[in-house]
């Protein structure tokens, strides 16, 4: 009987264990783990001060099974900071507008395989968790979703723990700031590691200068994108308004051209871009405080938002596989947190 009893409560632990591995492989469990060497490691603020957040938010208590998996799969995609940096894809506004035109049924997207290398760029195929790089210019900045939160950041508010928000406009534009963002396309940093200098980009917005955006490609399935009619009128403006539901989320790295002229800033040309974190440090530097209204809003809740959202629980991450899109690349992935900067010299 003793044997019995012994085998019966080894099962029941190997059981247990079971269940609970699920929540204690990497990026799985309560605290958010990156899985990788973060890409801006070198500027990343360590340790991560929103760790307490896992890679999959929070979701809804009323949430169905599907429900639940669904949007943990959404909030895996949005946290991702993994992808491969050795392989860039340079995208345009036209490529980002064509991607808008795939049909795509936002409800039936499981755990997300099916929006991967869905787009012909060249001789490859792009989609979600393909790492681009667009040239572009910033219309504004600013902190996204923070009366309420978003369940990607566990519902959390303030300026500290929520994305922020970036409508990105054509650099062929002849007045940037005067494009209807309804023809934007977006780019959002998340609160992860976020460098210092980033996190006050909605302050100090380069608006005068291109940028390079270098990051994730994410299909934002939660929203809807403006509706035009066939003659290109506006005819339904959604929030947040942009062009194509097509994201670079999470941005990656962040360049500022040293022109102002966006045909003298070659997009593969290094020495004509500097990160935007040393670009808006030297002396010169034109930044406007793009996102002050809404970040004074933030601020002005006190972590409280009104009203208070509903009851959530941590949500459960798919099962990490190859075709996921958060398995580290070659040679990266063996860091759980960001390598500490070179000594400058």
């Amino acid at each position: 009987m003793k044997t019995d009893k012994n085998r019966f409560s080894g099962l029941v632990c190997a059981s247990a264990l079971s269940l609970l591995g699920a929540t204690t492989a990497r990026g799985q469990g309560p605290n958010y783990d990156p899985g990788c060497a973060v890409p801006f490691a070198e500027i990343a603020t360590t340790p991560d001060p929103f760790v307490s957040c896992g890679n999959c938010g929070v979701v809804p208590t009323s949430a169905t099974a599907t429900q639940a998996a669904a949007k943990a799969a959404e909030s895996k995609a949005k946290s991702n900071l993994c992808g491969d940096m050795t392989k860039k894809t340079v995208v345009d506004f036209s490529i980002l507008t064509k991607m808008q035109a795939l049909k795509i049924n936002k409800k039936a997207l499981g755990a997300r395989d099916k929006l991967k290398n869905v787009f012909p760029v060249g001789s490859q195929k792009i989609g979600e968790g393909s790492v681009v790089q667009l040239k572009a210019f910033v219309k504004k900045a600013h902190i996204s979703d923070c009366n309420g939160g978003e369940e990607v950041n566990c519902k959390r508010t303030g300026p500290e723990v929520n994305d922020i928000h970036i409508p990105l406009v054509d650099p062929a534009s002849s007045n940037p700031q005067n494009v209807d963002e309804c023809n934007s396309v977006t780019a959002e940093m998340i609160p992860h590691f976020r460098p210092a200098a980033w996190s006050e980009f909605d302050m100090k917005t380069p608006l005068n200068n291109p940028v390079r955006v270098t990051g994730q490609l994410f299909f934002d399935n939660s929203h809807n994108p403006c509706v035009k009619d066939a003659t290109g009128k506006i005819t339904k403006r959604n929030k947040p308004a942009r062009i194509s539901l097509w994201e670079i989320h999470p941005v990656y790295q962040m360049d500022v051209c040293t022109d102002k002229d966006p045909n003298h800033c070659d997009i593969a040309n290094d020495a004509m871009w500097v990160a935007y974190d040393k670009w808006v440090a030297m002396p010169g530097s034109e930044t406007a405080p793009s996102g002050q209204r809404i970040r004074k809003q933030c601020e002005d809740l006190h972590g409280k938002p009104s009203p208070a959202p509903g009851p959530t629980m941590p949500a459960q991450c798919p099962a990490p596989s190859a075709a996921n899109g958060n398995k580290p690349a070659k040679g990266r992935g063996r860091h759980k947190h960001p390598a500490p900067a070179p000594p400058s010299n």
